[in-house]
């Protein structure tokens, strides 16, 4: 597990590049990460396939990150979208 320091790095990272360079956004995934978006019912099983999604996603989108929580091997990020 990543200190602080460098879980706070990694995650500001990722979110700086979302939707303008999928390639360093997505390094943060394990090559089997599951993304789920529960209330439209899709799921992307693999990096490589929701990573594609991203890509060729219509709308240009910028984050915000408001939180950051962790604890043991949960992370959550509060992100203004």
């Amino acid at each position: 597990m990543l200190d602080e320091t460098d879980l706070v790095r990694a995650l500001q990272r990722h979110w700086d590049f979302s939707g303008k360079d999928e390639d360093v956004a997505h390094e943060i995934y394990h090559d089997d990460a599951v993304l789920e978006f529960p209330q439209s019912g899709e799921r992307f099983e693999g990096v490589e396939n929701f990573r594609e999604w991203r890509r060729q996603y219509p709308a240009t989108l910028k984050f915000h990150i408001r939180r950051i929580t962790h604890r043991d091997d949960l992370v959550v990020v509060e992100n203004l979208i």
